[in-house]
């Protein structure tokens, strides 16, 4: 499994998986293409969940659920290519610990979220959202945020996957 995953070519007998995963076909870092999505439609989700407050409409909660339910499905290849660039790093290093900082907090909103649409999905025609899925989307969305900002650290100020040979 070493051998297919970082030593054999596998991908048009040039790149190796990890190569692969990582993005060096595209000339670009994979994980930042697979990031935005759940990291913007929560935050959607949590406006949406706040205008069924105000306006009781079938329409908003079931818009916020959607956008959860997408979110929650794009997490998978935003982790997958974020372990392949997170497992690598030396441990103890400054790169390792604001990695590990932000994998807890993503690991942590994606509880929180699946907890929200967990909660969705008991009352699925409901006009308005329950106050628990707000409150859980919400602490999701701080986490997600505090995650992103240990994410940005490691791009911006350490470097990580910044190349110009890639």
């Amino acid at each position: 499994m070493r051998r297919l995953w970082s030593e054999s070519p596998v991908v048009a007998g040039r790149w190796t998986l990890r190569e692969a995963v990582q993005g060096k076909p595209l000339r670009h870092p994979s994980h930042p293409l697979f990031v935005h999505f759940p990291a913007a439609l929560p935050i959607a989700a949590f406006a949406f969940d706040i205008a069924s407050r105000v306006h009781a409409d079938l329409t908003l909660p079931r818009a916020a659920l959607y956008n959860l339910a997408f979110a929650l499905g794009m997490t998978l290849p935003a982790a997958l290519t974020g372990l392949v660039d997170y497992l690598p790093m030396v441990p103890g290093s400054r790169k390792r610990r604001l990695g590990t900082y932000h994998l807890l907090c993503q690991v942590t909103a994606v509880a929180l979220f699946a907890a929200s649409l967990a909660l969705r999905l008991l009352d699925y025609d409901a006009r308005q959202t329950l106050p628990a899925a707000i409150a859980l989307l919400g602490l999701g969305c701080l986490a997600v945020v505090v995650g992103n900002h240990f994410g940005g650290t490691l791009v911006y100020r350490q470097g990580m996957r910044v190349s110009v040979d890639l």
